[in-house]
């Protein structure tokens, strides 16, 4: 593999250096994440700059569309729905896609016992000693 290059995230967020430095550390840290999992590879590498630079505009208006909630009020009395809170559902179902694209899915299997010899799949209810069977 070769080396790996961070993304100028300095130019992709021009004028904006607080989103900038956030996305750094972000990439540091998905980076790390890929490492230890084993995933580094050009195709994750890309999906690592998109997640990264979801995350710094999920970051940058979650917390107006928390503080504003779901619907917000109009001018004239009626209700509308918000689209910062639409653009954070959509960013999140985007950044949830690219996770599992470079980590996999992360939920516990839980392994199946083999059946005993001789064991038929009613002993589960009847038992494995049941009368019926002898």
């Amino acid at each position: 593999m070769k080396k790996i290059i961070q993304p100028v995230y300095d130019r992709v967020f021009e004028g904006n250096e607080a989103r900038a430095e956030l996305a750094k550390l972000l990439w540091k840290e998905t980076v790390a994440a890929l490492k230890e999992a084993g995933a580094v590879s050009p195709v994750n590498l890309a999906r690592a700059d998109r997640y990264v630079r979801a995350r710094v505009e999920y970051e940058d208006i979650y917390k107006v569309a928390a503080e504003e909630g779901p619907v917000l009020k109009g001018t004239e009395g009626g209700e509308y729905f918000n689209y910062r809170w639409s653009a954070c559902e959509k960013l999140n179902q985007r950044m949830l896609k690219l996770e599992k694209a470079m980590f996999g899915e992360a939920t516990a299997r839980v392994p199946k016992e083999k059946p005993k010899a001789g064991s038929a799949p009613s002993d589960e209810f009847l038992g494995p000693n049941n009368e019926l069977r002898q």
